[in-house]
């Protein structure tokens, strides 16, 4: 099972929108992973970025502050190793 993060700042449009995206794949692909929305500034110092979202799967950075790509992009992006 894949464990998907998505690294935010408190109140960010963006970063609830690319969790939104991020759970309406795995959801409608049966995609096997958790999904997880982490609001807290040491995880961003974590990843070596102040921007936001970031979108990390299985601990690896696959995407980093804004524009939120495509969901064809995400779902790439989600289910690469």
């Amino acid at each position: 099972m894949k464990k998907i993060q998505i690294i935010s700042a408190s109140n960010c449009n963006n970063c609830e929108l690319l969790y939104n995206v991020v759970s309406t794949i795995v959801k409608s692909k049966n995609i096997p992973a958790e999904v997880e929305k982490i609001v807290d500034i040491r995880e961003l110092a974590k990843y070596k970025t102040m921007k936001t979202p970031v979108l990390v799967v299985d601990g690896k950075v696959k995407h980093v502050g804004t524009p939120i790509p495509a969901p064809q992009t995400i779902e790439e992006l989600i289910t690469q190793d």
